[in-house]
């Protein structure tokens, strides 16, 4: 990646942390989904409130749910985001 350490380093990290958190989650993996999302949603939020085409708003505050939803001792079910490029 030819901007791995410039001005989007960030941005890609964050998008690269929020996709491990979903990996961890669908392996049940509850202290890994919060780490990763975590700091992912914090990586991005400098970016905010779109990046590159991409609407990074609604996929933290989403993130932000989910950090949320992982606090009580039952495991919720929850829909991973998805990026969808728009025409």
């Amino acid at each position: 990646m030819p901007d791995r350490k410039g001005s989007d380093a960030g941005f890609y990290k964050g998008l690269i942390q929020i996709a491990a958190g979903c990996l961890h989650y669908g392996r049940h993996n509850r202290r890994g989904a919060v780490n990763k999302w975590r700091s992912g949603a914090d990586y991005l939020r400098s970016y905010l409130p779109e990046n590159h085409g991409v609407r990074l708003a609604p996929l933290v505050a989403t993130v932000d749910q989910f950090l949320e939803a992982m606090k009580p001792l039952e495991w919720p079910e929850l829909t991973m985001p998805q990026i969808v490029q728009e025409d």
